[in-house]
């Protein structure tokens, strides 16, 4: 199926905000993207309102368009999403795991090394999230992977943010490689304790991250993000 210009275009920007080369809270200049894409106003137009429909983009009438800061609601309402998504695929593929789909998620760890070790934030996600689609693949269920891929822009964008915090990306692989351990031995319970860890980490790191870049979040902070003073 062909591609329209502006559904092209809407991959291209959004990939730009989800990787944070848009920051949250950045102006986007219609007649600049026309110029940088070479492309009239009609398509980029289009983009915008897809993007918006994503929570990606704030389009404001007769004013102008900025990319949407974290809103930790959505953050919240996406990781649900996944969370609960996730754990039913689980469910379904430990006990039929396959050889191959190991040895998927074992280059898939390999990658991230390399990533982790060349500092390639973006690249760390993209394998990060290779490694939770295969679960996906192995109960052949890719359309419910897609899913929580185009629902996820905030959720994304957060831990791509997460990643520069120190040990975080270490702790991501030791987890990985642990789930993967409970995967071979068939043990599903080890490995939902382990995919709940795993997708829980963000709560103890949102508060750190809202300090260090305080102009990227939305400044309602719902309960779900509260950390617990001790």
């Amino acid at each position: 199926m062909r591609i329209t210009a502006s559904e092209e275009i809407y991959q291209k920007l959004r990939n730009e905000i989800l990787s944070l080369r848009f920051e949250p809270g950045q102006e986007l200049d219609l007649q600049l993207l026309c110029s940088q894409l070479q492309v009239s106003r009609s398509p980029v137009r289009d983009a915008l309102m897809k993007l918006s429909g994503d929570n990606l983009v704030d389009i404001f009438p007769q004013k102008g368009t900025r990319v949407s800061c974290i809103d930790l609601k959505q953050v919240e309402e996406e990781r649900f999403l996944r969370k609960s998504l996730e754990e039913s695929a689980v469910r379904k593929f430990v006990p039929i795991a396959q050889g191959k789909d190991i040895a998927l998620m074992e280059n898939a760890i390999e990658m991230q090394k390399k990533a982790m070790e060349a500092k390639d934030f973006i690249q760390f996600l993209e394998f990060d999230d290779t490694f939770h689609s295969i679960i996906f693949a192995g109960i052949y269920m890719e359309r419910l992977w897609d899913i929580t891929k185009n629902q996820g822009g905030n959720h994304h964008r957060i831990r791509l943010l997460s990643f520069a915090e120190k040990d975080v990306l270490g702790n991501i692989i030791d987890q990985h490689k642990a789930m993967l351990e409970a995967i071979r031995q068939k043990d599903l319970e080890k490995v939902l304790a382990i995919e709940n860890n795993h997708l829980e980490k963000l709560l103890k790191e949102t508060e750190l991250m809202m300090l260090r870049h305080p102009n990227y979040f939305k400044k309602e902070m719902p309960s779900a993000f509260l950390i617990p003073k001790n």
